[in-house]
């Protein structure tokens, strides 16, 4: 790949085997010097590239796409409506774009220096205002900007900056300039990071071969540098990332931080003023925050605000911060630094106010170079970047991350805005100060006091988590009825007309109580049974595609509380589910669901921390496995069908709670009623039995101090002693009918008591850690 040769042209070639890749001959080409030879910093990857081929490149980026999906870059975010999804994910170049240590020095000194210019800037600007008297920044254009926020003139924060981003691009010349400067809550760092993750991963041998600088260090700065501005004598020093929620452009990245941060995700929901301070609904009350590491823009920030936009905010959390009685990182008011009105006289500025000139110029329209980008269809080709680089700002100084995000810029687009969806790692190689941003030494804030937040459970995630887990269990329910109903018919297309239509009639009540639909007298209603059959498999395969959308709305807004293989199986089920509700969806189709929610269960049974968080969403499933049960037995074995439907349809519920191989083993003789209820009911060692769903209930709400909640479980045990004699009354076993009422009662009386005990607002703050 890396062998250089010259084509009629004169343009360079560099080329082995297939791979050819032709940097444009007039431009600053990254990877490629002028005279054809690799420039240093490419040298090393070069040779792992090249030596891949595009067949491995191609598999790269299929790797990188999955790994990105699994991250909820795509279908966890985004576009999911209606039992269907489409996926808009980014793509991850699996060429990285290649920085020497001593460029990338330079560029970090550049952005330590805009930083601590934008910083005074704004604290003139929203004081003094010595900036506006001299006329250096006009007053009009200042008070004619959207950005100002009057109120911000009103606090004197410790720093108006903890990140700060620029954007940067190479000309064809082989120098930088700067695009923009990102203050309002600006986006890349969390991008960048896992990016760096997915590459690490499809890439691991180059990236250690060409002396790679980590990036490792970024969460902990990013968490210490903010923390390091709360008022001191806290030692249980509360932060939280603030968030617009799922519907928010850089949800993926919010949620990533905040995993690698170690911090809670709060939502405008999750957090109150209340006695000069802000608070966190959590499940055990209000708990106190004293910094917000915020991901909402200015305008988003407090509905209360002048040029308020949106309701996703915390109304008085700028008065908050002003009091004391929050910090926020950045500052409320630093979107003022992006306007025109001060962009375009930075380099003024600095000479005035740090008495020096910038470092790097402003990008003018100039040419800009090229760099290597896959393509899966013309293999290597010249391709334009922007690149992005982060900074953190902490009492010490300002650390940069020794990388960033690039991304690859579309025919005809600026670098001020990107429209293609194609990302680029970014690696620093060739120093000798691994980890270490150039602009200054790694940051040494004092780390907060270790304080366990373990039960700590914001009330909508705990919320999102419960509903999540009754989502899987009824798209399991719903799937796992379609499928074994569905099998029946294809195995024994004469079942439909069996003991004049009583099979049918008792599978199609089946599927209605799969459904959730209501129980009807008559759900032939004189149509052909088969036509009825067919209508009621296809509505249980739309509610399996309802409820796995459910599903996956609910994870997204927790993302933080799942693992990345879940993400990945989460993905999975997204893509399945639209092919679910064609007509001619085959039923093996439910297969590929039913073990993606296998999956699922067998994830949060075993690589979930047995906390609240987990406990509220086992709450939700074993809640639902109960209730579904119970309508599935009401449904068919409640019926009194003939003997010689009976079989077929009591083998039909036993399957669909995955029960019947578990018959067969212990009676290995056909059906009987009173064997069928307490397999399905008394049994506590079935796990799809009711009994096991009861005492995993009890155990669930002793260990969270809710007696209440204890006696209704206790109430549904005592129902299901009852007798179930076979006493027929108009075509209804009574004692069947009995037994399901008097469990079911106390089942869904928990379900709404959960609801009115957790998920409500709290009304007395809770003072945690002795505060």
């Amino acid at each position: 790949w890396w062998a250089p040769s010259y084509d009629r042209a004169g343009d360079v070639v560099v080329s082995s085997g297939e791979m050819q890749y032709r940097p444009e001959a007039s431009r600053y080409d990254e990877a490629v010097a002028p005279d054809g030879s690799v420039r240093p910093a490419w040298q090393a990857l070069g040779a792992a590239v090249g030596a891949a081929g595009p067949g491995e490149l191609a598999e790269r980026q299929r790797q990188a796409d999955r790994m990105l999906d699994a991250e909820g870059a795509g279908h966890l975010v985004h576009d999911l409506t209606g039992g269907t999804s489409a996926s808009r994910p980014w793509r991850l170049d699996p060429v990285p774009m290649v920085i020497e240590q001593a460029e990338f020095d330079l560029l970090a000194r550049a952005v330590a220096q805009r930083t601590r210019l934008i910083e005074a800037v704004l604290a003139d600007l929203y004081g003094d205002r010595m900036l506006v008297r001299s006329g250096m920044v006009p007053a009009a254009e200042v008070a004619a900007t959207p950005a100002l926020r009057m109120s911000a003139g009103l606090q004197r924060p410790a720093r108006w900056l903890v990140q700060h981003a620029v954007d940067v691009v190479r000309t064809a010349d082989g120098g930088w300039r700067v695009v923009a400067d990102l203050t309002d809550s600006p986006a890349g760092l969390g991008y960048a990071l896992l990016n760096r993750s997915i590459t690490a991963r499809v890439m691991a041998e180059p990236l250690r071969a060409a002396g790679t600088a980590p990036v490792v260090a970024a969460p902990a700065m990013l968490r210490r540098a903010p923390a390091a501005l709360a008022p001191t004598g806290r030692a249980d020093t509360r932060t939280v990332v603030l968030s617009g929620g799922p519907e928010h452009a850089s949800y993926v990245e919010h949620s990533y931080l905040a995993v690698q941060m170690g911090l809670h995700l709060a939502e405008g929901a999750d957090l109150v003023m209340r006695q000069d301070r802000l608070w966190l609904r959590a499940l055990g009350g209000l708990e106190p925050v004293d910094v917000v590491y915020r991901r909402l823009e200015d305008g988003g920030l407090d509905p209360l605000e002048p040029r308020a936009q949106g309701v996703h905010g915390v109304p008085a959390i700028t008065w908050a911060a002003q009091r004391g009685g929050v910090v926020l990182g950045n500052a409320f008011g630093t979107g003022l630094a992006e306007a025109s009105a001060v962009q375009a006289r930075l380099g003024a500025l600095a000479e005035a106010v740090l008495g020096e000139a910038l470092l790097l110029p402003p990008f003018d329209g100039e040419a800009m170079a090229t760099t290597p980008v896959f393509d899966a269809t013309n293999g290597l080709v010249p391709g334009r970047v922007v690149l992005r680089l982060n900074a953190v700002a902490g009492p010490d100084g300002v650390w940069v991350m020794p990388g960033g995000a690039g991304r690859v810029l579309a025919d005809g687009d600026h670098p001020a805005g990107p429209t293609a969806e194609r990302t680029k790692d970014v690696w620093v190689v060739g120093g000798a100060r691994m980890g270490r941003g150039a602009a200054g030494p790694v940051l040494q804030v004092t780390a907060p006091q270790q304080v366990d937040f373990g039960a700590s459970v914001p009330k909508r995630a705990a919320d999102a988590l419960y509903w999540m887990g009754r989502a899987a269990e009824r798209a399991e329910v719903a799937a796992r009825a379609a499928r074994v109903v569905g099998g029946q018919v294809e195995q024994d297309p004469y079942l439909v007309t069996l003991a004049a239509g009583g099979w049918a009639t008792g599978a199609v009540a089946l599927l209605r109580s799969a459904q959730g639909a209501p129980h009807i007298s008559d759900p032939l209603d004189g149509a052909p049974l088969a036509e009825v059959l067919q209508r009621e498999l296809a509505a249980t395969r739309a509610t399996v595609a309802t409820q796995v959308s459910s599903l996956v709305q609910e994870a997204r807004s927790v993302r933080e509380y799942l693992s990345t293989t879940t993400g990945r199986v989460l993905g999975r089920l997204a893509r399945v589910v639209s092919d679910l509700v064609r007509t001619d969806a085959a039923v093996d189709d439910l297969d590929l669901i039913l073990v993606d929610l296998a999956a699922l269960a067998g994830l949060a049974t075993e690589s979930t921390v047995r906390g609240p968080a987990w406990r509220f969403l086992d709450l939700g499933r074993r809640i639902e496995r109960g209730i579904a049960l119970l309508g599935s037995v009401e449904a068919a074995v409640g019926q009194a069908v003939d003997p010689l439907a009976f079989q077929p349809l009591i083998e039909a519920v036993l399957a669909a709670n995955e029960s019947l191989v578990a018959y067969r083993r212990r009676y290995r003789s056909d059906v009987e009623l009173h064997a069928v209820v307490d397999l399905l009911v008394r049994d506590d060692v079935n796990p799809r039995g009711l009994a096991f769903q009861l005492d995993r209930l009890r155990e669930h709400l002793t260990s969270l101090a809710w007696p209440e909640g204890v006696a209704l479980v206790e109430q549904a045990m005592r129902a299901t002693f009852t007798d179930v004699d076979d006493v027929v009354v108009r075509g209804r076993r009574l004692a069947v009918d009995g037994l399901v009422l008097a469990a079911r009662g106390p089942l869904l009386q928990l379900d709404a008591a959960v609801v009115a005990r957790w998920f409500a607002d709290p009304v007395n703050p809770m003072i945690m850690g002795g505060r």
